[in-house]
């Protein structure tokens, strides 16, 4: 038996349990060919029949496990994610746009913050009939204004749409069905100012979602707003206290 170890370990078989299990079964048949078949083999030679056999199954079955690894998807990894302030000196701008179907009723809102978390505007967007690409576009370039009228020096936009800031930070074609938003977009930010373009996720963007969904009480048009709305508090006091959500 120490030979049969031996051999297992000299081909890498870390799972001692499963071979010695294998090792059992063909001495076990070697025995009842020997009673029952009459097949008689000599030591040696049945010694090496039976590794043989072992390390061929074993083969076959790191083949079969490798196969259903490399098929197998990774583990979905949940991940806690807030609204986090900007640096001092800096503010925050975050964005959000939505439309009823594609194309339906688009809005947009958004949110002016400071590094404290304090709230300097926000605005609600009812803006018609249109995509909800064009809807996120709006709600950029509208907040985008706020801040400049507001003074802003140094601003953060983040939004969730990864499409529109694609669109802006790329340089369209003149005839883009977007290309006049997408110009006012780009004048505002070459504005005497510094203007950093960051994608979030949903779950750091949940008071502006809140405004666009919110939008739809308003008559057509934008509404700035110097005080957000009562039933904002809760969520305004989550992002100042970095209260994180699963993604």
């Amino acid at each position: 038996m120490s030979n049969v170890a031996n051999d297992s370990q000299s081909n890498g078989r870390g799972n001692w349990a499963s071979y010695i299990s294998l090792v059992l079964w063909y001495i076990w048949k070697c025995r009842n060919d020997r009673v029952f078949n009459g097949i008689k083999l000599s030591h040696s030679t049945r010694l090496n029949y039976v590794t043989a056999k072992a390390n061929e199954w074993l083969k076959t079955w790191d083949a079969a496990s490798a196969r259903l690894d490399l098929n197998s998807k990774p583990a979905r990894t949940e991940t806690l994610i807030g609204w986090v302030a900007p640096a001092t000196g800096w503010w925050k701008l975050n964005t959000d746009g939505a439309a009823q179907s594609n194309p339906g009723m688009a809005t947009a809102g958004g949110v002016l913050r400071n590094c404290w978390g304090d709230w300097i505007s926000g605005f609600c967007s009812k803006l018609g009939t249109g995509s909800a690409l064009l809807a996120e576009l709006w709600g950029i370039l509208q907040g985008l204004q706020l801040a400049w009228r507001k003074g802003a020096q140094f601003l953060i936009l983040e939004s969730d749409s990864q499409s529109a800031l694609n669109l802006i930070e790329q340089r369209s074609d003149p005839v883009h069905p977007y290309s006049m938003i997408l110009g006012a977009i780009r004048r505002m930010i070459a504005q005497s100012w510094v203007v950093q373009l960051v994608h979030t996720y949903r779950e750091r963007n949940r008071v502006t979602d809140w405004l666009s969904k919110h939008s739809l009480v308003y008559p057509f048009g934008t509404h700035e707003l110097d005080k957000p709305p009562t039933s904002l508090l809760s969520m305004r006091q989550d992002d100042v206290r970095g209260v994180s959500f699963p993604r």
